[in-house]
């Protein structure tokens, strides 16, 4: 009960910080990411006039997933992480004018997993 308790409070104030960002032009910084209890995680990226290098890289730097994303309409990404290794891994979205990292951390036990808040 107290990790149920522990998760909304987390979304809850996830969602008050997303929501009260109302820049005229809006960076990549305007982010979140969340970890749910069924190993996957989410991305909410802002709209902004940008296209982006969106990777996953382990603790060594072998990427493990790479793509490009269009950031014009925003972006919501969901990432199943069942199947990585018990570890420290890093989310990273590049664009023209900006690198954003977050770092999230896969426990043997799924429902301690975290995200590193930056």
């Amino acid at each position: 009960m107290k990790k149920v308790l522990t998760l909304m409070l987390g979304l809850v104030a996830g969602t008050a910080s997303f929501a009260h960002t109302a820049d005229v032009n809006p960076t990549v910084s305007a982010t979140h990411l969340v970890m749910t209890t069924d190993q996957k995680i989410k991305l909410y990226v802002q709209p902004a006039q940008d296209k982006g290098d969106l990777s996953i890289r382990d603790a060594n730097g072998h990427v493990l997933y790479n793509t490009t994303v269009s950031l014009q309409k925003g972006l919501q990404q969901q990432f199943d992480i069942s199947n990585l290794g018990t570890g420290m891994y890093q989310l990273t979205l590049n664009t023209n004018h900006q690198t954003l990292t977050k770092t999230f951390v896969v426990q043997a036990n799924p429902n301690v997993s975290f995200v590193v808040q930056d």
